[in-house]
């Protein structure tokens, strides 16, 4: 169990740093396609969200679907694994 919980948090880390990844692309675009700073409707600048609150936004949505799959698995599932293909 131990390994597993491993390794989930490696992969949502992973997940993570591409999706960080990906929006630091899409901003670079639209800063680079941009003629003035955007602003908010409110008239206040927006702040790009930091490397740290994007990978701890991540983290907190895939565990929040890696404890609802979880808790709707039967307890009696959790040791399961497939059969060995034999060729």
């Amino acid at each position: 169990m131990k390994d597993v919980k491993t390794q989930l948090l490696l992969t949502s880390l992973l997940f993570a740093t591409l999706a960080y990844g990906e929006s630091a692309k899409s901003s670079a675009v639209a800063a680079a396609t941009a003629a003035a700073p955007q602003s908010s409707a409110s008239g206040t600048p927006s702040t790009p969200p930091t490397i740290g609150s994007a990978i701890d936004r991540e983290i907190s949505i895939v565990e929040k679907e890696v404890v609802e799959a979880a808790e709707a698995m039967p307890e009696d599932k959790f040791d399961f694994s497939p059969p060995s293909a034999s060729n």
